[in-house]
C-alpha cells in the first residue's frame, strides 16, 4: 500500500504540516512533471523523474519545528543567495521555519536548476 502525502503528514504538528504542504505547492508548481513518492522509512516526500533514488531531484523532510527542502546534488546547484546548507559531499538543504520564506524567486531558481541538473 502506498502512503499518501496527506496521511504521511498527519502525525506532524499542524504548523509543520502546513509548512510542508506550502513547500509542496511550490515544488509541484516548478517541478510539475515529476513523480511524488512518500518514503516513510526516511520520513521524506521525494520528487523526481521516477520512483528510484537515482531519479531524485529533491525531497521534503518535515522535522519537529521546521521543514527541510533537500537536494541530493545540492553542491552542483547555483546558489547566489547562500540558501543551501550542509556539509556532505553532494547533499544540501534549505531549512524553513515559516511560510513567508517558501515562495521566493531564489527558491524557485534552485528548484528549476535542480530539475535540469544531470539526467533530469
Amino acid at each position: 500500500m502506498t502512503l499518501s502525502t496527506e496521511a504521511f503528514l498527519e502525525s506532524y504538528k499542524p504548523e509543520v504540516r502546513d509548512l510542508a504542504l506550502r513547500i509542496r505547492d511550490v515544488v509541484r508548481d516548478v517541478l510539475h512533471d515529476t513523480s511524488e513518492t512518500v518514503n516513510p522509512a526516511y520520513k521524506t516526500i521525494i520528487y523526481g523523474a521516477g520512483p528510484h533514488m537515482s531519479d531524485e531531484i529533491c525531497y521534503i523532510a518535515p522535522l519537529t519545528t521546521s521543514v527541510n527542502l533537500g537536494f541530493p546534488y545540492g553542491t552542483k546547484l547555483p546558489d547566489p543567495e547562500g540558501l543551501l546548507k550542509g556539509t556532505g559531499k553532494l547533499m544540501r538543504h534549505i531549512k524553513f521555519e515559516g511560510e513567508t520564506e517558501v515562495d521566493t524567486p531564489a527558491i524557485r531558481a534552485i528548484l528549476t536548476a535542480a530539475k535540469t541538473h544531470g539526467n533530469f
